[in-house]
């Protein structure tokens, strides 16, 4: 896109892809959304975290991937988590409160995003079925325990 001073310059349009199908589509006939996404963090605008915009070619295809984002949680650590590597990234180095400032966040909510950051690692590298927890595939008892 580009910027003119000249109210009778209209920017080219160019056409759009759906999120779900990768189709090319106008952009008058395709369809938006705003959906919930924690895992959505805005470049450099903090009110504009946790929104995803979503293009379709129609709205059966716009339906779909709503449903999809619909049915994924919203987790609030991973949101912070972003807010912090944005903050991070823009400010290296930074101290805790000036973390808290750039972040937008309170202490408490960075050291539950660490703490949940800790858990998601641990998880990651565990072995297979060593995560599961007491209800797991593994079942309530130990692996070294008589099932």
């Amino acid at each position: 896109m580009y910027e003119s001073n000249d109210p009778a310059a209209s920017e080219p349009t160019l056409p759009g892809l759906c999120d779900l199908c990768g189709v090319e589509t106008s952009p008058t006939s395709q369809a938006f959304s705003l959906v919930g996404d924690s895992s959505c963090i805005h470049p450099y605008d903090p009110d504009q975290d946790g929104e995803r915009l979503l293009a379709a070619c129609g709205s059966d295809h716009l339906g779909q991937l709503q449903q999809r984002y619909w049915e994924r949680p919203f987790v609030k650590e991973e949101l912070w988590a972003g807010k912090i590597a944005r903050a991070l990234r823009m400010q290296p180095d930074l101290g805790a409160e000036e973390l808290t400032e750039a972040a937008g966040l309170s202490l408490i909510q960075i050291e539950h995003t660490l703490a949940w950051e800790s858990e998601r690692f641990l998880r990651e590298q565990a072995p297979r079925g060593e995560s599961e927890g007491p209800e797991g595939e593994e079942g309530a008892h130990s692996p070294h325990e008589p099932g």
